[in-house]
């Protein structure tokens, strides 16, 4: 074996030492480390309340009722005094025009009881009228008749307007609206959550 064949053959042999003992040490530096902890979650909620109310919050003119209506209002008015109608001093309109109601409640009206793994109860107050909307653009006053005496205003349309937007009120709530719109909330709601992944839904209205 000449030298060069020796020098070689040891070279080769101190680079496999060197390896060997840095191998060593990063697996002894590496088995020092803090091992990873296993996360295990057990009965964790779906959704935290917050991220849940945001999006219903989003969604929440989807579950909203509204009613569209057209409407004629006559209005007849004449001067007196004390239970005397005094003569040639009447004033009366009709006035037409479209309008719509629309009710629910407010994000701010839910309640979130419990949120536990895929168990949810929620607690609403009972739906409410939101918006009452008469379109100006669609308001048409005709057959006025006044008198010099007694002037039809523009006061006198607004306050017809207004007692006539009580009334319309007043009338669907009687018929049901709002009972409606709790329905319709209920089952958007309970739709909504299960698309989430529960499966025991508890809503309550008070």
């Amino acid at each position: 074996m000449n030298i060069k064949s020796f020098i070689s053959i040891k070279t080769i042999i101190i680079l496999a030492l060197i390896l060997a003992i840095m191998f060593t040490a990063y697996k002894m530096l590496d088995s020092q480390k803090a091992p990873e902890p296993t996360v295990t979650v057990e009965n964790q909620s779906i959704a935290d309340s917050t991220v849940i109310l945001e999006r219903v919050e989003r969604l929440w003119e989807l579950s909203s009722n509204k009613y569209f209506y057209s409407n004629v209002v006559a209005f007849k008015d004449k001067m007196k005094i004390k239970d005397f109608q005094l003569p040639f001093t009447e004033k009366s309109f009709l006035i037409k025009y479209d309008g719509y109601i629309k009710a629910g409640i407010d994000v701010g009206d839910i309640d979130i009881l419990l949120n536990e793994g895929k168990a949810i109860k929620i607690k609403l107050k009972n739906s409410k009228i939101l918006d009452h909307v008469i379109d100006e653009k669609s308001i048409y006053v005709y057959d006025e008749k006044d008198s010099i005496f007694n002037n039809l205003s523009i006061n006198d349309i607004f306050n017809q307007l207004a007692e006539e937007k009580e009334n319309i009120e007043k009338k669907l709530i009687e018929k049901g609206f709002l009972n409606d719109t709790d329905d319709n909330i209920r089952m958007f709601l309970e739709e909504f959550l299960r698309n989430l992944g529960y499966e025991t839904i508890e809503i309550e209205f008070e």
